[in-house]
């Protein structure tokens, strides 16, 4: 496998990842879960050589590695058929239909990415949404249910869109290019901290997720405020992914 046919998009690892982590350590995984987990990451690495025989990492790239993309496509992508063909049958039959959300997300992205838009806002939002539902038929498959099966994808999903908007209004802040992002992402990491606060206090139920949501999201809150350099970018990276480590921590000492 060559290093240029591997997903550039490094924050994606964290968005697919998360959800994975957390669907396997909530609950007791079997094959299918496991299956599920190999047929994500899979077709995640297989769309890297896509992205490039369609052109979109350039036409000097698309010429260069038409073969070795034509060939890790096709395997990858072969196998990561085979695993979610695998893990559906194995799987309990809702389980089955809990796959489909996430699949149906991902279709969204086929759009996104036959038009080249990988980097924008709406093609991140519409991963994002595909990538924090795939906890949904992993944890399903371990045996999960109830609010640790619903409620982590919602999260990862409001974590992941609130930090993506923070990115986007680093960036703006230099460029100026769409500066309603700076005061959108201000606002939407501020309501969704609050969102979560309201839901530890008034709803026990989900006093867990809601615990597990406010690190990330406080994280997103302090960067904003900072209103940092593009320059620090990698930072931000690495300390959300921290805090996203102690969430599924904490998630996993609740359940």
């Amino acid at each position: 496998m060559q290093k240029h046919l591997l997903p550039r998009e490094h924050g994606a690892y964290a968005e697919l990842g998360f959800p994975l982590l957390s669907g396997l350590v909530l609950g007791s995984p079997g094959a299918a879960a496991w299956l599920f987990v190999a047929a994500a990451i899979l077709l995640f690495v297989a769309n890297e050589p896509l992205v490039v025989l369609l052109g979109a990492r350039g036409k000097r790239a698309q010429q260069e590695l038409a073969v070795p993309a034509r060939r890790q496509l096709a395997i990858l992508g072969g196998l990561g058929v085979a695993a979610g063909l695998a893990a559906l049958w194995l799987a309990h039959p809702g389980t089955r239909w809990l796959a489909l959300v996430p699949a149906a997300m991902a279709c969204g992205l086929v759009p996104v990415v036959l038009s080249r838009n990988l980097k924008t806002l709406p093609g991140e939002v519409v991963a994002a949404a595909a990538f924090s539902a795939m906890h949904l038929p992993v944890a399903a498959a371990a045996g999960v249910d109830g609010v640790l099966l619903w409620g982590p994808p919602v999260m990862w999903f409001i974590v992941t869109v609130t930090a993506t908007l923070a990115v986007h209004a680093i960036k703006s802040r230099v460029t100026g290019a769409a500066p309603w992002v700076v005061p959108a992402a201000t606002w939407a990491a501020r309501l969704a901290l609050l969102a979560a606060l309201a839901a530890w206090v008034w709803m026990p139920g989900w006093r867990t997720v809601a615990l597990a949501a406010c690190l990330p999201l406080a994280g997103v809150v302090v960067v904003n405020r900072l209103a940092l350099s593009p320059r620090k970018l990698k930072h931000v990276g690495w300390a959300v992914v921290a805090a996203n480590a102690l969430a599924v921590t904490l998630l996993a000492s609740g359940a």
